[in-house]
């Protein structure tokens, strides 16, 4: 369980460094993650979403806005 964590942190990690970035699915390690970024302007907050094209499992990571 904890490897899977990990995996998730590190897809994070290489799309908030380049959002363009291919990345494998944690959970099936055959599909491609899709980023969505969902911005909350009100609570200067962005959502930053990872989901799967092959199995549809994902994963949310929220971040402050710059000011």
């Amino acid at each position: 369980m904890k490897e899977k964590w990990k995996k998730w942190i590190d897809a994070f990690e290489k799309v908030h460094i380049d959002p363009d970035v291919k990345v494998i699915c944690p959970e099936c390690d055959m599909g491609q993650l899709i980023l969505k970024k969902e911005p909350a302007p009100e609570y200067k907050k962005i959502d930053w979403y990872l989901i799967c094209d092959n199995c549809g499992k994902w994963n949310v990571s929220t971040a402050s806005l710059s000011e």
